[in-house]
């Protein structure tokens, strides 16, 4: 096949598009405004989540632990952004020595549509130049949503996009904002002995990717002298020399050393200038799809946060659908139930598929995390896995919060996919003594219940 196919952004997901289509395509363009596999959004918290586990790791976990702190002073701010940058500059690298291998083309600027079939490339050296494509892939990422009474400021404010401009480590941390980004930054934080108020929404906080979890992930945290403040939305962050002060419509108020805030995350689409091209976005700017991410527009597609804020997991699956779509290949549509969506680190929280529905058709068990030999071997023995299936006994959601919790989902996200029942995952056997033996645990706990 002769297509030419341009893709849009070069995070996880424009590099899955781009190599998943280059062996079928004519020609294969991957446009970026910044070095092609950076995941500069979120490589921050993933380095600072595995340099507090690694202090962590001569105490045991820090999930059972309620009081003593390893030697702080061994983490050094400096050398986590440093290692960050190496990481990002590393697997940049990398990342462009696989698509060119390939032969995909790699092409620096900011891409805007001039048509259906145009694109127009602004460089950073204002050199200009239009590509034109059989299709195009957006796979542009997403950028915090952070209201301007609230936004960044380098010194005394942050976000998960500024997270690298902390000067230092402050000795109290105001974090605004939950979600899965507030879960890892409240965690980080308190893991490093500051002293934390977080201030969420009423009924927060809320992780939203697997609610069954908050309870655990709470309980752990004010165990570590996390103060949560639920209430009204803050109207206003006063910045001062030495403090912020966090404002509530009601004028209560909230102060620390330092802020982070973490509303959530919009997709990155609208510099691209969608309306020439004729595709429609929703409410929210999210782009919207079919099941293989083709837009209203016949031959443009959206592909990760650009269609869905959601995981990277997920970003690149829709990416891959794209990429075979686009390029006239066989393949079936994105199949979000198969997909583990993790976050956190120790204690790590994943889940997968559905874990109820109306009518009682869904049942579930329940086996601890320390029912694997392993959690003892590592000291890791906090958490629980659930397993859920239909009335047919097919598997369909999985839910795991413990050490490694993606990896024990796993096996799960594969039965979920070949319509696996519980027997058939009951009678096999993962490697012993390890994580993933526990899906299978759990199968078998289920056929003894449904006895």
């Amino acid at each position: 096949m002769n297509k030419r196919i341009v893709v849009i952004g070069g995070g996880p997901a424009g590099v899955e598009a781009a190599s998943t289509a280059a062996p079928y395509a004519g020609t294969v363009t991957i446009v970026s405004d910044r070095p092609v596999g950076a995941w500069h959004q979120l490589l921050p918290s993933r380095v600072w989540l595995t340099a507090v586990d690694n202090l962590y790791a001569t105490l045991g976990p820090f999930a059972s632990s309620t009081s003593g702190f390893p030697d702080i002073s061994r983490f050094t701010l400096a050398e986590a952004h440093a290692h960050v940058d190496r990481i990002a500059r590393r697997w940049s690298a990398q990342q462009a020595q696989m698509l060119n291998d390939l032969g995909v083309r790699i092409v620096e600027g900011k891409a805007s549509f001039q048509s259906p079939s145009q694109l127009l490339i602004a460089s950073n050296s204002d050199d200009v130049m239009t590509l034109e494509a059989d299709a195009f892939i957006m796979a542009t990422g997403s950028t915090p949503f952070v209201p301007p009474p609230l936004a960044p400021d380098g010194r005394r404010v942050f976000s998960p996009a500024t997270a690298h401009e902390m000067p230092h480590l402050p000795e109290s941390m105001m974090v605004i904002g939950d979600g899965p980004t507030g879960f890892e930054f409240v965690h980080i934080f308190s893991a490093l002995n500051i002293d934390m108020t977080w201030l969420v929404l009423p009924g927060g906080p809320s992780c939203a990717i697997a609610p069954d979890t908050d309870a655990f992930l709470v309980d752990m945290l004010l165990r570590r002298g996390v103060q949560i403040r639920p209430g009204e939305p803050v109207a206003e962050l006063q910045r001062f020399e030495d403090h912020v002060a966090a404002v509530k419509p009601d004028g209560s108020r909230s102060e620390a050393e330092m802020a982070f805030v973490t509303i959530g995350n919009r997709p990155n689409v609208s510099r691209l200038n969608l309306e020439a091209a004729g595709v429609q976005v929703d409410a929210r700017g999210s782009v919207r799809t079919d099941g293989y991410g083709q837009t209203n527009i016949e031959g443009i597609y959206a592909a990760g946060d650009a269609r869905q804020v959601r995981a990277g997991s997920v970003s690149m699956a829709h990416a891959r659908v794209a990429a075979l779509h686009a390029t006239g290949q066989e393949t079936d549509p994105y199949d979000d139930p198969c997909m583990v969506i993790p976050f956190l680190s120790n204690p790590q929280v994943a889940q997968v598929g559905v874990l109820a529905a109306a009518g009682d058709s869904i049942q579930s068990v329940e086996v601890p995390m320390q029912s694997a030999l392993k959690t003892h071997i590592s000291g890791h023995k906090e958490g629980f896995l659930r397993l859920a299936w239909n009335r047919n006994r097919q598997v369909v959601g999985g839910l795991a919060v413990g050490y490694q919790a993606a990896d024990a989902l796993a096996p799960v996200s594969v039965a979920i996919k070949t319509k696996a029942t519980i027997d058939t995952l009951a009678s096999l056997y993962g490697p012993h003594p390890s994580i993933s033996e526990l899906p299978f645990m759990a199968a078998r706990a289920a056929c003894r219940q449904a006895r």
